[in-house]
């Protein structure tokens, strides 16, 4: 498609039957929807700025943006914050060539200095990217087939935890948001990450948990909260979002047990897709535990367009390890105090 065509700013906040018209797009996502929409902008006051390109009258491809607005970022558009992947929404098997004019336009007047992407292949080859990622999906069946495919010791991990005596539940309550948020703090700070605010777990679950699109699967031993995951759904998608471990009882296999009731309750309803997210290259404990599920994999490919520039710029991979040591040695209250920050760095 011509990058030079008209494009219409459109708000999916306000947009009647948004959420249905992006389950007619076969590229659909969980991040592409209304819910999801709220939770980023009542969380960190983003604006939602989405360009709609029309064909013979006919929507053809939606751009989806969050306008971020950060003295200490800059101001800048996001395609979308904290979201693993987020690719245009493309209704007809469009394609584009590179950005629309005047969606370029669009950016030098409000003075975004980037346009930043999450998902790459919807770009034609030679783009360079910003930063690069790995991301874990299957399609799902029966769960006698699905197990057919898990490692031996992801088979073995699920055994210990039946036998540990773990009992592992779906929520969709506001406190299983609550016992989850603990352990993510705990975990955020093993990690040597801030957490994300509390507020924006309550967001979740007022937009997406409570309105049947998000579940809280959690594990209990001696009815303490052990492990836990969020994981949200849309159309026949559903993905891993969230995890925690107490590391106290790491070896009794409530990660994977975790996540093989999200993937076989998922699977028993009818789903025909499960995500596990995006994973970062140097991790691969985590690469490990996922591939355990038996998903294909797939790097993903995140983008940025220099506004000043006209021009898709590469980017290095930052080490982070020294900040990351530093955080460590932070109280979990600390740490919260720092995640107030997040908004900056969608």
């Amino acid at each position: 498609m011509s990058p030079q065509s008209d494009l219409q700013i459109i708000d999916p906040l306000n947009f009647p039957g948004w959420d249905d018209l992006v389950l007619s797009a076969d590229n659909y996502s969980f991040f592409h929807t209304s819910a999801w929409i709220r939770v980023l902008c009542e969380s960190y006051g983003y604006s939602p700025s989405f360009f709609a390109l029309s064909r013979d009258g006919k929507l053809s491809i939606v751009i989806p943006l969050l306008e971020v607005k950060s003295f200490f970022t800059g101001r800048r558009a996001v395609s979308l914050p904290f979201s693993d992947y987020s690719e245009p929404v493309v209704f007809d098997g469009s394609s584009l060539s590179g950005l629309p004019g005047s969606l370029i336009d669009t950016a030098k007047k409000k003075g975004w200095k980037y346009l930043d992407f999450r998902g790459g292949s919807f770009f034609p080859p030679g783009i360079p990217s910003w930063s690069r990622y790995l991301h874990h999906s299957l399609e799902l069946s029966n769960p006698e087939d699905l197990l057919s495919k898990f490692h031996k010791n992801t088979v073995r991990n699920l055994k210990k935890a039946k036998a540990s005596g773990l009992s592992v539940g779906v929520f969709d309550s506001f406190d299983a948001i609550r016992q989850y948020y603990r352990l993510h703090c705990q975990t955020r700070k093993r990690q040597g990450a801030p957490p994300q605010p509390f507020s924006f777990f309550k967001k979740i679950f007022e937009h997406v948990c409570s309105k049947g699109h998000g579940q809280v699967v959690l594990a209990h031993y001696n009815d303490k909260p052990v492990a836990g995951a969020v994981f949200f759904h849309f159309g026949r998608k559903a993905m891993y979002k969230y995890g925690a471990l107490d590391m106290n009882y790491a070896t009794l296999g409530a990660s994977t047990a975790v996540m093989w009731e999200a993937m076989s309750g998922y699977a028993a309803l009818g789903y025909q897709a499960f995500c596990f997210g995006r994973t970062d290259l140097g991790n691969e404990g985590l690469r490990r535990f996922k591939l355990g599920f038996g998903p294909d994999e797939y790097l993903l490919d995140y983008r940025r367009f220099d506004v000043l520039k006209g021009a898709f710029v590469g980017g290095n991979e930052k080490n982070r390890l020294p900040l990351s040591r530093f955080i460590k040695h932070f109280p979990i209250p600390g740490l919260k105090m720092i995640g107030l920050t997040y908004r900056h760095f969608g």
